[in-house]
């Protein structure tokens, strides 16, 4: 059984097989059921079948966790983060058996569970959907600091969409001055700093970011305007020396810093965007919809590449 985080009354655990019991019974009642759009479990085989197959934890670290009392270890509901991966975004949910309702427990999990999302995940945003007509539930998410967004349709049922953001984190535009000291430790350590500076560093066309964690420079990249003879869009920027401090990488920082840079681009009508990718990091732009064109490549004192690229229409 592994604890994620605790509370005054409260303690968030993945889920065991134990939990099947639990997993039938709750969804059983159709007032808990209401406004999820989720149908029951037909027996505890069947929630115990949806548990043995629960993959969350080992693809995306997080997912939903069990709420047990912290006196008596009784489960009292579940709540947690999902990832959606068609939409890219995080969101927060929870359910409680219908006894434990109005006792603070969805307020006091939800809280905890993104404040772990923010601490220990180092997530951006948090969302949260709820049912238009559920007022109990938005509530519980104006509680917890979530604040209204827009109304969507969410599991084709009409829906609220909230979000947070982590306080503790921050992109922005910064200097070509101020990216050195991270190019230098990521991306070029053991050379002189000289090696560090992009000849369009202090073009007015070129755009550098940051991100920020508590006020720390963590990460940086640079956009500057490239044509590449690969790609026939008029309007092109190329990225170049993006790189994370060794202490932050893994926590979808340069996603983070990569999506915020294409959105900007894309306010500035660019066409493509297109970069020279290490080999170790091409998973990782692939991950973010890029493709590679053409053959490897060497880059003296680098090593090898491909040219990498994305349409921004």
């Amino acid at each position: 059984m592994k604890i994620i985080t605790k509370t005054q009354r409260l303690y968030l655990r993945e889920f065991t097989l134990e939990d099947a019991f639990h997993f039938y019974q709750l969804n059983l009642d159709k007032a808990v059921l209401k406004y999820t759009g989720d149908q029951a479990f037909k027996s505890v085989t069947e929630a115990k079948t949806f548990l043995l197959k629960y993959n969350q934890y080992q693809l995306y670290n997080m997912g939903r966790w069990a709420v047990c009392n912290l006196k008596t270890n009784a489960f009292l509901g579940w709540c947690g983060l999902k990832y959606h991966p068609n939409k890219d975004l995080v969101e927060i949910g929870y359910r409680f058996y219908k006894n434990h309702w109005n006792k603070g427990y969805a307020t006091e999990s939800a809280k905890a569970a993104i404040q772990y999302g923010f601490d220990v995940l180092k997530l951006k945003t948090i969302y949260a959907h709820v049912h238009v007509d559920n007022l109990a539930s938005h509530k519980v998410i104006t509680k917890c600091g979530l604040n209204y967004i827009d109304q969507i349709t969410h599991d084709n049922m009409p829906s609220s969409l909230y979000k947070i953001d982590n306080p503790d984190l921050s992109i922005k535009p910064i200097t070509g001055p101020e990216t050195i000291a991270i190019r230098h430790a990521v991306l070029r350590q053991g050379k002189p700093i000289e090696a560090c500076f992009i000849p369009q560093d202090k073009l007015d066309n070129t755009y550098h970011f940051g991100i920020y964690y508590k006020n720390q420079l963590v990460g940086v990249c640079t956009f500057v305007a490239d044509q590449s003879p690969l790609f026939k869009d008029q309007k092109q920027y190329r990225l170049r020396a993006m790189g994370v401090l060794k202490n932050y990488q893994g926590m979808h920082f340069g996603k983070h810093l990569l999506n915020y840079g294409i959105t900007f681009l894309k306010t500035k009508n660019i066409d493509r965007l297109w970069f020279n990718a290490r080999i170790i990091a091409l998973n990782f732009y692939k991950n973010n919809g890029f493709e590679t064109i053409g053959s490897q490549f060497d880059i003296p004192e680098v090593g090898p590449h491909y040219v990498m690229h994305k349409s921004l229409k």
